[in-house]
């Protein structure tokens, strides 16, 4: 599996551990702000990230 697919599991599995709905939305918003953030990012250096560190 590679590490993208490896990640989304995990940050799945995290967010179905949520049991307020509230939150888990918040959470979900949040993590699209930064995904979204990160490419704006990416774009203006020419680029994709390709080299980031291990998350686990």
């Amino acid at each position: 599996m590679g590490r993208l697919k490896e990640f989304r599991k995990y940050v799945d599995h995290e967010l179905d551990k949520m049991e307020n709905a509230d939150r888990k939305n918040s959470a979900i918003v949040h993590l699209y702000g930064v995904s979204l953030a990160a490419t704006m990012i990416a774009k203006k250096r020419g680029g994709l990230i390709r080299s980031f560190p291990r998350w686990r």
